[in-house]
């Protein structure tokens, strides 16, 4: 698999879906939103983040030789080398000491607490009662880490099969294979463990009630409810007399309101428990400015306030990166760069010849890890593809595409390398990479006040643009979803007759025409609409040779929107104020209605009734972005909707098998996943039947379908 490839069909996919929905009449206005969208304005270039190795340390076995931990654990979690971060943890950690473990993702954190919880478990009383709090901040985590601790589970057990005996784990769930091997062995898992995240239905409840496990998985707004509600006093009892352990996963989310909330909780918590109570708390980001011991001490700081106990810098356990490459304590010179760069990457080499591969050398100690003054570690910054060619490219005098080109194999390199040392107990990598792709909503188009062919037309978010020196007031512009012609949003300040910018999505309350009524009873006058009463609207410049708007044009106005006077017909005051009025300005946005100033256009008012340029009567709800588009009308659940699958086509584009087509996603909550799982099975839907009918279409004698016969063939 190609991560590079992938990405840049994803953004492509992303670019062309964006763009396929921009219908913009203007000429200049079109070429230079197809400028951007070729460039990197609406998605930024993406960001390339390496995750070094972890230096190893100690095995359990040797830690078990030093009398910190019980021999049984070593049956749960196998006998490999830890990370040094890890050791230094458990250490605090079966010493009874808080601690908050800070290091990135596939660091083990997780080993780290359910270790010292475990060793605790196993060496003390091994009876029912809660020892420990596993508290998330979303159930999919809570979820996943339940699964962690069945394989732990099904380690012990398979630890006490007879030699030549084993258990067929082949499309069984991890119940049925813990359940298999219970019945085998004849033992019980040392720990036992339950979720009570709030899904759980009653009986599920009751029998942990029964059960009291050692270990509740939860989340913090459960824990507030098990502090509270009267059909959790049995787990106050036991929060009261046997609670050790209160773990958070996930520290950095906890801030504002919500840590305040969370810090309160800890207390009630703390004032609960009998026993003297171990925080602790994991993350993988909490502080990213200043020295090590700096961020150590504020750290330190953000968990005393968090756990109401007093947390040292010494307590704070940070990841201790190691080099994967056969690094000298010299970075290749720019000629051995120039001859790696030019030498052909064979892709069947072995990690052997990658470690000692001088670009890979150079990539890990220049790009992807910071050496500080005492030879420690510390990650490198994430930075585009362009910014570590062009760090190539001055380092080894060499071209820009040669340089990129050689990057791109190497990356491939190594992803191969780590797709075999995943494989691998203690798993092995070489130089792993991720990419960051950020995506936000599209954005407008803004104007000058001034001749088409004349204006100044950007993208930029703000009030004005200088040229020559002098501010010009810019103004967001909406296109018509049937025409393209565009609508300059404005307001009117009737008292300084001045044009002002108006943001797109401040529209005005509707007026209905029952408020508008009169009543004899109270005495209350009907009352008449005024100009004064649509300060917000839309400017609509004609085009050379085409009138947007003539008097002529009423005549096609709905029926509705006239009355009968003795006179003849005229437009109701209702819809008066909502049709096209000339109006003349400047390009500081003074205007009049008498042709005093150098431009014209027509002015029509928001919420739009009818869109002049194409004749279209709106129903007085339908909404304004139905009638009118932006850049992008993509909202968060299309975005996501796009890319996922996009993803999944370029993974079937790279010959990836089908089992690993997987997309991760995180939502706050089971509302949004289930309208975004919505959302992509009608886009998929959708897609499907419009490809139907297109071919349905094709495949048809002359090209007709009728209606006898567009089913079926459908």
């Amino acid at each position: 698999m190609q991560a590079f490839k992938i990405h840049q069909s994803v953004v492509e996919d992303y670019k062309n879906y964006l763009n396929s929905f921009t219908f913009i009449k203007d000429k200049r206005i079109r070429e230079k939103v197809d400028e951007a969208f070729k460039g990197s304005f609406f998605l930024p270039d993406a960001l390339i983040q390496f995750n070094p190795s972890y230096k190893t340390d100690l095995t359990l076995d040797e830690l078990e030789k030093e009398k910190l931990i019980e021999p049984e654990l070593k049956k749960i979690f196998g006998s490999y080398k830890l990370y040094h971060h890890q050791v230094e943890a458990i250490r605090k950690g079966v010493n009874a000491e808080s601690f908050v473990v800070t290091s990135g993702t596939g660091s083990g954190k997780s080993l780290i607490f359910l270790a010292t919880i475990f060793n605790s478990i196993l060496k003390g009383d091994p009876s029912s009662g809660v020892k420990a709090f596993l508290v998330y901040p979303m159930n999919a985590l809570i979820n996943s880490q339940e699964e962690e601790i069945k394989k732990y589970e099904i380690n012990y057990l398979k630890s006490f099969l007879e030699p030549g005996v084993d258990v067929d784990e082949n499309d069984k769930s991890p119940d049925d294979v813990i359940k298999s091997l219970k019945t085998l062995t004849g033992k019980r898992f040392p720990v036992t463990y339950a979720k009570y995240s709030g899904q759980e239905d009653q009986e599920t409840r009751d029998r942990i009630k029964d059960e009291k496990p050692n270990i509740i998985l939860t989340n913090y707004m459960m824990l507030e409810l098990i502090m509270t509600r009267n059909t959790e006093g049995w787990l106050r009892d036991s929060i009261e007399h046997d609670l050790q352990y209160l773990v958070f996963d996930e520290l950095h989310t906890y801030r504002g309101r919500q840590g305040s909330d969370v810090a309160m909780l800890i207390r009630r918590i703390r004032n609960y428990c009998k026993k003297e109570l171990i925080c602790i708390g994991t993350s993988a980001t909490m502080a990213s400015e200043g020295s090590l011991q700096q961020r150590k001490q504020a750290i330190a700081e953000v968990a005393s306030q968090l756990f109401s106990s007093t947390f040292t810098p010494d307590q704070i356990i940070t990841e201790t990166l190691d080099a994967c490459t056969n690094f000298t304590g010299k970075i290749p010179t720019g000629f051995d760069l120039q001859e790696a760069i030019n030498s052909k990457i064979d892709l069947k080499k072995g990690a052997e010849e990658f470690v000692k591969h001088k670009l890979a050398i150079w990539l890990e100690n220049c790009i992807a890890l910071l050496r500080n003054d005492d030879g420690s570690l510390e990650r490198g910054e994430p930075l585009t593809l362009d910014q570590i060619t062009e760090k190539l490219a001055k380092d080894s005098n060499e071209k820009k595409e040669v340089c990129q080109r050689s990057i791109l194999e190497l990356l491939q390199w190594s992803e191969q390398l780590n797709h075999e040392g995943a494989k691998k107990t203690p798993r092995e990598s070489f130089l792993p990479f991720k990419i960051h792709q950020f995506i936000s909503q599209t954005g407008n188009v803004y104007v000058t006040l001034e001749p088409k062919d004349k204006r100044d037309i950007t993208l930029e978010t703000g009030r004005y643009v200088k040229v020559e020196g002098k501010e010009k007031p810019v103004f967001p512009v909406l296109f018509s979803r049937y025409t393209g012609y565009d609508f300059i949003c404005v307001r009117k300040d009737f008292e300084k007759n001045l044009l002002l910018p108006r943001n797109p999505d401040d529209l005005p309350v509707r007026i209905t025409k029952e408020e508008l009524k009169g009543d004899r009873q109270t005495g209350l006058a009907k009352r008449m609409l005024n100009e004064n009463d649509f300060p917000d609207g839309y400017i609509i410049m004609d085009d050379e040779g085409e009138n947007v708007w003539t008097p002529e044009d009423e005549e096609f106005l709905p029926d509705n929107w006239y009355k009968t006077t003795s006179s003849g017909k005229i437009i109701d005051n209702f819809y008066e104020f909502r049709l096209p009025k000339r109006i003349s300005f400047d390009t500081d946005g003074n205007f009049s209605e008498d042709g005093s100033f150098p431009l014209n256009g027509w002015f029509i008012s928001a919420r739009l009734l009818f869109d002049p340029t194409s004749g279209i009567i709106y129903d007085h709800k339908t909404n304004e972005n139905t009638k009118l588009m932006r850049l992008g009308n993509e909202g968060r659940s299309t975005a996501t909707t796009i890319t996922s699958f996009s993803i999944l086509k370029s993974l079937s584009d790279e010959n990836v098998s089908p089992q690993h087509h997987k997309i991760l996603s995180f939502t706050d909550n089971r509302q949004d996943a289930s309208l975004q799982a919505g959302h992509f099975n009608d886009f998929l839907m959708l897609g499907r039947l419009r490809s139907a009918i297109y071919h349905a279409l094709r495949t048809s004698p002359d090209n007709i379908l009728t209606l006898d016969t567009i089913s079926d063939r459908v």
